[in-house]
């Protein structure tokens, strides 16, 4: 029998024991600095006994995942009717399944989950569930970077609204020429939205920088693409070792490398600037991004890689929602020529107002869009990018004034396509009426019922604190690409006809049929080209219609014999 009391054998057994443990120790640490520790304050999910109070909501007849991922919009319409209409709270599958079910409220619990603090119901460890977040280690938001879009960026789009136009009209006026081409739908929209947005983050030139583009669209496919990969490769158990999968983080190691590479110089000119105490307010009006906003917020991590995450973060928010519901936009303009009239007449008084104040905007003129702005929340109503809202994980139980309990570890949302399609909000809730919300501002409350408003009846933008804080700066670039393209191109469908394809439904989301080709030119390049060749006998100019950025250089010899007739667009 071994004798553990010899001095050598208990040296040599302490010496592994402290070895062990120190290893134990370093590995704990470093699962703390990467957040992916599998074990300590985690909620977990809660379990199908402590929600049996809720009903089980489920397809009649096959009840397979499939169904779920192209019916889902189908079976929320129909607990709403049953169970949402009436005040009872309902469960159902969770597309993320290891979270379990997930619980839709009615809209009576709205008030309660708006005040809640975050340590309750919190949205940012919703997403880290459902995206998986501390392994994929994709970015994620910060308050300090929800602040400076809610408080920063809101506060400066006056000052911004003349650049988001300028480079609008400059970078449809590089895609498209005098002879029609055909272009994806969704490619022509994300490259204008990556693009504009940039000039809010970073400002020109690097909004025009293509490496700078292709990063701001990647972020989101990379993250999303990685917890899928995540999803695939590992069980729950060994999820701790994502962070270190090359196969898993190459893509986001690369576009993070890429951007700070880009990011460094501007950068340093702001942080020089912010330094020199006598020209901070000097700085404020020269830089307008949210770069700047970020250097010179409560933000911890402040350095270039931290600020770098940040911005990472607010594209990954901003590009592809924005993009999918402007596209969805495109079609439904396509869908309705019935509107064209009233509101390209809109848009053309607009622009000569424009024209009188030196061919700068103003959020005033923005406003005067309210014929486009009512087209543009119905289109969002009756083809959203979602069909819930609001969704939150539960940290603590928690019971609701009227009874109803939450034990922690539930992910909820609210059923924001039922709301939108709910007779007793929209009358004949099927039938898209481009001015429905026009007539609510004008016979309810002006102040109310615009696109970027949110509401108990208008759930897209989500509610309370929490509402989305970029849908103001979203909302002017989306009009100001309708606008360029109702004005400065024509633009069709490459199959023909008029009518709306599908959309792509996947669980709780859609997007607007992806597959579709326009066909586009730049009719100003038109009219030009057919100038140039002596093909018109006249060159009608609708002022204010053509941007600041395209000019005509037109020989000599056609000018003498060219009538030119200015028309008023009040009066044309």
């Amino acid at each position: 029998m071994l004798d553990m009391s010899q001095p050598g054998l208990l040296t040599t057994k302490a010496l592994f024991v402290l070895a062990v443990a120190g290893i134990t120790l370093a590995v704990c640490r470093l699962l703390l600095r990467f957040n992916v520790l599998p074990f300590g304050n985690d909620v977990p999910p809660a379990t199908a006994d402590q929600l049996r109070h809720i009903p089980l909501l489920q397809f009649d007849g096959p009840n397979g995942v499939e169904r779920y991922v192209s019916e889902t919009r189908s079976l929320l319409r129909k607990g709403y009717e049953k169970y949402l209409r009436r005040g009872v709270p309902f469960q159902m599958r969770n597309p993320v399944e290891e979270l379990g079910a997930q619980v839709v409220l009615p809209p009576k619990y709205l008030d309660e989950v708006k005040r809640a603090p975050t340590d309750l119901f919190s949205f940012e460890a919703y997403s880290e569930k459902a995206f998986l977040l501390n392994y994929s280690r994709a970015p994620r938001q910060t308050e300090a970077a929800a602040h400076i879009v809610r408080v920063d960026l809101t506060r400066n789009l006056g000052a911004l609204v003349t650049d988001l136009w300028n480079e609008s009209a400059l970078y449809l006026d590089k895609t498209y020429n005098s002879e029609w081409q055909t272009k994806q739908a969704y490619e022509v929209v994300c490259g204008f939205v990556a693009r504009v947005t940039s000039v809010a983050m970073v400002g020109a030139p690097l909004c025009r920088n293509p490496v700078w583009n292709r990063i701001v669209v990647e972020t989101t496919m990379a993250s999303f693409g990685a917890a899928q990969a995540i999803k695939d490769k590992y069980s729950a158990r060994w999820r701790w070792l994502a962070p270190w999968s090359e196969s898993i983080q190459k893509d986001l190691r690369r576009i993070r490398k890429e951007s700070i590479e880009l990011l460094k110089p501007l950068y340093e000119d702001r942080k020089a600037a912010v330094s020199r105490s006598d020209d901070v307010q000097g700085s404020s009006e020269m830089f307008r991004d949210t770069l700047y906003w970020l250097i010179t917020s409560n933000q911890k991590d402040r350095s270039l890689s931290g600020i770098t995450e940040s911005q990472l973060f607010l594209s990954l928010a901003a590009i592809h929602t924005t993009s999918a519901t402007l596209n969805s936009f495109v079609y439904d303009w396509i869908a309705h020529p019935e509107y064209h009239g009233e509101i390209l007449a809109e848009v053309k008084e607009t622009l000569a107002q424009v024209q009188l104040n030196g061919g700068k905007w103003t959020l005033q003129h923005v406003a005067m869009l309210r014929k486009l702005d009512s087209f543009m929340k119905e289109s969002a109503r009756i083809n959203p990018i979602g069909f819930v809202s609001i969704q939150r994980y539960t940290l603590k139980p928690y019971t609701f004034k009227d009874g109803f309990q939450l034990p922690a570890g539930v992910s909820f949302v609210f059923h924001s396509d039922g709301v939108h399609h709910d007779a007793d909000n929209y009358p004949d809730p099927e039938k898209f009426d481009a001015y429905r919300h026009l007539h609510l501002r004008e016979t309810v409350d002006p102040n109310r019922f615009h696109f970027a408003s949110v509401s108990d009846s208008a759930l897209g933008f989500g509610a309370g604190n929490h509402a989305c804080p970029g849908r103001f700066l979203s909302a002017i670039i989306m009009k100001f690409f309708l606008i360029q393209f109702m004005t400065a191109y024509e633009m069709k469908y490459e199959h023909g006809g008029i009518e709306r394809l599908p959309n792509h439904d996947n669980s709780n989301t859609t997007a607007p049929n992806r597959t579709v080709n326009l066909l586009a030119c730049d009719s100003s390049k038109e009219y030009a080209k057919a100038l140039e060749n002596n093909e018109v006998p006249a060159l009608i100019l609708l002022a204010g219609l053509v941007p600041e950025s395209r000019t005509w250089e037109l020989p000599a010899r056609n000018l003498p014999d060219l009538e030119l007739q200015i028309l008023n667009p009040q009066n044309s």
